[in-house]
């Protein structure tokens, strides 16, 4: 596979950048989205009962939009949506709950069910659900596959495919992902084809880290992860202005990643289901969230592309970025060949039982 030289500078002068700002993000000024009004819009926000996401959702309440927070746990959902309507006054008939667990098919296939059924149209999805750890006792899902890949895209991809229908002419997707990304590496020529109840050294994990018994630190899934929901921001873009093109009209759909950086969040609870000798990097971080930014701040640059007119963020061919502290970077996934990538879709595809039409 070949590089692009100047996206090859570029990448790395990011790379810097973004390593720069894990350790200092907290000293740099915080990056502040301009209000915008979303009156008559509808969100949903994965994950939305805590952190990053619960942020965002409380931020685009607050700009007037209808949102829905789509929770695996009912009870925390709605603990979410009892803190909003305390922050904004008047809010409560603006803030819903839907059941969703992103790790298993059934729960999304029913989450997209039941929204269809209301027959209202989505302005702005935030794929924000996530976890940086395998619950232990179960690394692969009940449909047989790896519990971070299943958690943080999966899920998301066939969410994506049965709610397109619902989305508005000019919706965002925007996707929490993560400064680790950086370090997810991929096999060109990983399987086309569904493998199941193991690892795939060189898709769900690199080929070095993953172990003679199988296993792979889940530090690395979740960076492998992390980069796929870049490629899937860009891909999805890439299709809205395929078909566009094809039928002789304009794309208004747009699809973004961000990183929050390095955010202080309910996730470092979940991650330190691992001792530290099976995964030291998850608790480097831990050890060192001193550092760690507010949850608002890693949350800003979700709320900007969620919200912005800006050209950069809506401009014709400009989705499928990857962004960080309302700034675009080039994401490890920018130096991929267009066949490269490709191989994701037709691998999500076959993962998820789907063909996307």
């Amino acid at each position: 596979m070949s590089y692009p030289t100047i996206s090859r500078v570029k990448f790395y002068c990011d790379l810097v950048l973004s390593l720069l700002n894990l350790v200092f993000g907290r000293v740099y000024s915080k990056p502040i989205p301009p209000a915008a009004d979303l009156t008559g819009k509808i969100a949903i926000v994965t994950g939305g009962n805590s952190g990053i996401g619960l942020n965002i959702a409380l931020e685009l309440v607050r700009q007037n939009a209808t949102v829905y927070l789509a929770c695996r746990n009912a009870s925390k959902a709605r603990e979410a949506v009892s803190y909003i309507i305390s922050a904004v006054p008047n809010s409560a008939d603006r803030v819903e709950t839907l059941l969703l667990d992103t790790s298993s098919f059934s729960s999304v296939r029913e989450c997209a069910e039941r929204w269809k059924k209301s027959k209202s149209t989505i302005d702005i999805l935030i794929h924000n659900a996530g976890s940086p750890s395998t619950p232990n006792g179960q690394p692969f899902t009940i449909d047989g596959f790896p519990m971070l890949y299943a958690t943080n895209l999966l899920g998301s991809f066939l969410l994506t495919h049965l709610l397109e229908p619902c989305l508005s002419h000019r919706a965002r997707i925007i996707f929490t992902s993560s400064t680790g990304q950086y370090a997810g590496k991929f096999k060109p020529t990983f399987s086309l084809g569904t493998v199941k109840n193991r690892l795939e050294p060189g898709f769900h994990a690199p080929i070095a880290a993953v172990k003679a018994d199988g296993t792979a630190k889940d530090s690395v899934l979740y960076s492998n992860t992390k980069a796929m929901q870049v490629a899937f921001a860009k891909l999805l873009y890439n299709r809205w202005e395929g078909a566009a093109k094809a039928n002789g009209t304009r794309n208004q759909r747009v699809a973004h990643a961000f990183t929050p950086g390095f955010t202080m969040t309910p996730i470092f609870g979940k991650a330190m289901t691992r001792t530290i000798w099976e995964d030291p990097a998850l608790w480097i971080l831990k050890a060192t969230t001193i550092l760690a930014t507010d949850v608002s701040c890693g949350a800003a640059t979700g709320v900007w592309l969620a919200t912005t007119e800006d050209e950069a963020v809506m401009g014709e061919g400009m989705g499928g970025g990857y962004w960080e502290r309302m700034t675009r970077r080039v994401a490890k996934v920018d130096l991929m060949s267009t066949e490269q990538l490709e191989r994701f879709w037709i691998r999500w595809e076959a993962d998820a039982g789907i063909v996307w039409k």
